[in-house]
C-alpha cells in the first residue's frame, strides 16, 4: 500500500473504513503522498453529502485500539487545505511521532472561517473518530490568522471535544462558555505570534485566559512578522521556527483531555499497575509504566504517584522519566519537586528533567523548584549544573520575545556572578546560545575582570524581562 497511487489508496481507504473520498485528478504523484498523505473531499456514508475537502496524513500501520491522537488544522483568509499540513507533518516525523497522529487539515466553506463551518467541522472531527482509532482524549485543534481566531471560538465553545487549542497571529474572540467550565475541565492554550505583527493581539487573549483561571503557552518571536513565524521563508534561519512548532506538537503529545474518561480498558491496565506496584513487583512494571504514561492526564498520574513513591529507586527513576513526555497535573508536579532531595542521583536527575519539561509549559512551582537548586550553594555540583542545563532549556524560547517567566532568565544571568566556575560556565552556555551579544564575558575571568560584563549582563536582563526578582541583582 504504500506506493499505490494517489487514486487507489484513497479508495482503499474508503473500502476498508466504509467512507467515500472524492479525489482530484493529481497528476504527478509526490513521495510524501506515499507515505500516508492525501487529499480529496470526504464524504458523509450516509447521504454521500460532501463534509469537507480536506489534506491528510494518517499512519501507514494502524492501531488495534484507539491510541491515535487527532491534529485539525485551519487554515488563514483566502488559503486552502494544504497551507499547514506539510511543516506540520515534517515536525511530527522530526520528533518521532509522526505514527501517533491523525492529521486533517481542512478547507473553509468561503474564503475563511466562520460559524457556518462549525456544523461541517464537527462532523469531520466525528468522522475522524469514527473511521480511525482515534483517542477521545487525544484531539487538537491549530489555526493560523483567521483560522487562529475561528478556533478560538470554536476551542473555547467545545470544551468538551477539545483537549488544547494552538493559535497563530489570530485576534481573538473567546465564545461566553469560556467562562462557564468547572476549573477541572479547562482545556489548554497555546499562542504563537510574532513581534512585528501586532502580538497585542495574542497578549489580550493570554490575559483573558489568565483571568479565567486557564493555563496558556505564549511564544512571542521578536522579528518575526505575519507568515515567517510558520515558514521563515526568506528569514535568516528557520531554526526558531522549526523549535516552536516542535514544542507545541510535544505540548500537545503531553496532554490529554480533563473530563473525558479513560476506556474501561485503560482503567483495568491503570487498576492492574496499581495492584503490581504495591504488591512490590517492579520487574514487571516496565509495560504497565508505559501504558500509564500513555493514558496519561490524572488517571495515569494517581498510578505514577503511586509509583514515585516506591521503596525502589528504579522504579521511582522509570516513574519520574514518564513526565519528560506527559503532564499529570500538579500532584505529580509536587511530588517531582520532592524528590529533588531523594537519596538516589538517578532519581533526582529524571525528577529535575521532569520538571525542566513543566517549566517549558509554564508551570510556575516547577520553575521555582529549577531555580532553588540552580542557584543553592547547599545543593551538589551535578544537580546544580542540571538544574541550569533545565533552567537553560525552559528559557530558550522566551527569549525569542515574550519573557513573561523572567524569573529563569534572571537566574541565568545571576549565575553568570556565581562562586563555583563550572556553573557560571554552564549558565553561560544556556544564555549565549540564544543571544546575540555576550558582552565580552569570559567565566574563566576573576570577580572584578568580568564584573563590567555582568553588569552589562544585568541591565540586558532588566530591559528584557523588567526588574529583577526579590533577591536578583
Amino acid at each position: 500500500m504504500r506506493y499505490c497511487s494517489l487514486r487507489l489508496r484513497v479508495a482503499l481507504v474508503a473500502l476498508l473504513f466504509g467512507v467515500a473520498v472524492a479525489t482530484q485528478a493529481t497528476g504527478q504523484q509526490s513521495a510524501e503522498r506515499k507515505t500516508g498523505r492525501y487529499r480529496g473531499d470526504i464524504t458523509d456514508p450516509a447521504n454521500g453529502d460532501v463534509i469537507m475537502r480536506v489534506a491528510m496524513q494518517v499512519p501507514e500501520q494502524l492501531p488495534t485500539e484507539k491510541h491515535l491522537g487527532l491534529i485539525v488544522l485551519f487554515h488563514g483568509a483566502r488559503g486552502h487545505e494544504n497551507n499547514y499540513i506539510g511543516l506540520t507533518v515534517t515536525a511530527l516525523r522530526r520528533i518521532g511521532l509522526l505514527d501517533k497522529y491523525v492529521v486533517i487539515s481542512g478547507k473553509s466553506k468561503g474564503p475563511g472561517w466562520t460559524t457556518d463551518d462549525d456544523a461541517p467541522v464537527l462532523r469531520i472531527i466525528r468522522w475522524a473518530k469514527e473511521t480511525y482509532p482515534i483517542d477521545s482524549r487525544r484531539v487538537f485543534v491549530f489555526g493560523s490568522s483567521n483560522g487562529a481566531a475561528y478556533v478560538g471560538r470554536f476551542g473555547s465553545a467545545h470544551q468538551e471535544l477539545i483537549a488544547g487549542v494552538v493559535g497563530y497571529c489570530g485576534n481573538y474572540r473567546f465564545a461566553p462558555a469560556l467562562k462557564e467550565r468547572p476549573a477541572a475541565t479547562r482545556n489548554e492554550w497555546y499562542f504563537v505570534h510574532g513581534g512585528k505583527d501586532r502580538p497585542q493581539n495574542s497578549r489580550r487573549a493570554c490575559d483573558e485566559l489568565k483571568a479565567a483561571g486557564y493555563r496558556y503557552v505564549f511564544r512571542q518571536m521578536d522579528g518575526y512578522g505575519h507568515t515567517d513565524i510558520w515558514d521563515s521563508i526568506g528569514h535568516r534561519s528557520s531554526d526558531n521556527a522549526d523549535a516552536v512548532r516542535d514544542d507545541w506538537l510535544l505540548w500537545m503529545h503531553a496532554l490529554r483531555h480533563k473530563e473525558i474518561p479513560p476506556t474501561a480498558d485503560e482503567q483495568k491496565s491503570l487498576a492492574a499497575l496499581r495492584e503490581k506496584s504495591r504488591a512490590g513487583k517492579p520487574h514487571d512494571l516496565e509495560a504497565l509504566i508505559k501504558e500509564a504514561e500513555r493514558i496519561g492526564g490524572e488517571p495515569g498520574g494517581a498510578v505514577v504517584l503511586e509509583l514515585l513513591a516506591s521503596a525502589d529507586a528504579a522504579v521511582r527513576t522509570a516513574a519520574a522519566r514518564t513526565t519528560e513526555r506527559t503532564l499529570y497535573g500538579p500532584a505529580v508536579t509536587a511530588r517531582l519537586i520532592e524528590l529533588l532531595r531523594d537519596a538516589s542521583e538517578d532519581v533526582r536527575a529524571a525528577a529535575i528533567r521532569g520538571l525542566g519539561r513543566a517549566a517549558n509549559w509554564r508551570s510556575a512551582e516547577a520553575q521555582t523548584a529549577l531555580t532553588r537548586i540552580a542557584t543553592s550553594a547547599n545543593a551538589s555540583s551535578t544537580d546544580r549544573l542540571r538544574a541550569i542545563e533545565a533552567v537553560g532549556a525552559a528559557s530558550r524560547l522566551p527569549l525569542l520575545g515574550n519573557c513573561e517567566d523572567g524569573a529563569l532568565i534572571w537566574t541565568l544571568v545571576r549565575l553568570l556572578d556565581d562562586e563555583n566556575a563550572q556553573v557560571r560556565h554552564a549558565a553561560f552556555v544556556a544564555l549565549k546560545q540564544n543571544v546575540t551579544d555576550t558582552f565580552a564575558y569570559d567565566p574563566d575571568q576573576p570577580v572584578s575582570e568580568r564584573k563590567a560584563a555582568v553588569e552589562k549582563w544585568q541591565q540586558w536582563c532588566r530591559d528584557k524581562c523588567g526588574a529583577a526578582p526579590d533577591g536578583a541583582r
